[in-house]
């Protein structure tokens, strides 16, 4: 027990040497305008199945400080915000995701001929600042066939959970994938406004501290049901 707690916290140092590096994505102004709500999208079947607590914001490494998750780096920043552009703090938010294989790490695909990524969980989470901020590093997941026909493109679920202990969730996708033109789910949101609101270019970021590693903003508006905008 106690080498495992000396290597976990030797990865949480590595993540907030990671996170000192990336910093919180930028806290801009916003005016008197309502803000779009991120649209919903379901959680899907590969919710995570373990314990909270044994996970954290850096998915690169699992328990082994010395082996990191096969596939491309990749690191994520934004702000959850209501409609108002009012920051929502101190609120968790988890993702997961397939491994740069396109597999889960979940029993429902304990069947699956794709490989398992010993040094990937899959899973994450983290809360919000006192700004609304969250980050996490991860690695790019692969596309994945869903039935006979359907292939998913690459994607990261997110999940909010709200005060209330419910959970809302949508899904990220990565821009310029030819996949997305095809993707039922994404394909589903009402307008093109929509879609780009989940859609998330990511950019070369020099001050990472892995080689080649890629930077993302995906800002998360809740709705707020119930509340008319005050337009005048």
């Amino acid at each position: 027990m106690a080498a495992n707690y000396s290597r976990r916290n030797i990865i949480k140092l590595i993540s907030i040497t990671a996170a000192s590096v990336i910093g919180p994505s930028p806290t801009r102004k916003t005016s008197a305008q309502w803000l779009d709500a991120t649209p919903y999208q379901p959680a899907g079947p590969f919710y995570h199945p373990f314990e909270p607590l044994s996970i954290d914001n850096d998915l690169l490494y699992n328990l082994d400080p010395q082996s990191r998750a096969t596939g491309e780096v990749i690191y994520i920043r934004g702000r959850l915000t209501d409609q108002s552009g009012n920051p929502i703090k101190n609120t968790r938010i988890e993702i997961w995701q397939a491994n740069a294989y396109g597999r889960y790490n979940h029993p429902l695909q304990q069947n699956s001929k794709l490989p398992l990524d010993p040094n990937f969980l899959g899973f994450g989470h983290t809360l919000t600042s006192a700004g609304g901020h969250y980050r996490f590093r991860s690695i790019k997941p692969a596309p994945y066939t869903d039935g006979s026909e359907w292939i998913r493109p690459p994607h990261i679920h997110f999940a909010v959970i709200t005060k209330d202990g419910t959970l809302w969730s949508t899904q990220m996708y990565f821009a310029e994938e030819k996949l997305n033109k095809h993707d039922f789910l994404l394909n589903s949101l009402p307008s093109n406004i929509a879609r780009e609101q989940v859609i998330v270019k990511f950019r070369s970021n020099q001050n990472a501290p892995n080689e080649n590693a890629k930077l993302g903003e995906f800002n998360i508006v809740l709705g707020m049901p119930g509340i008319i905008p005050n337009k005048s």
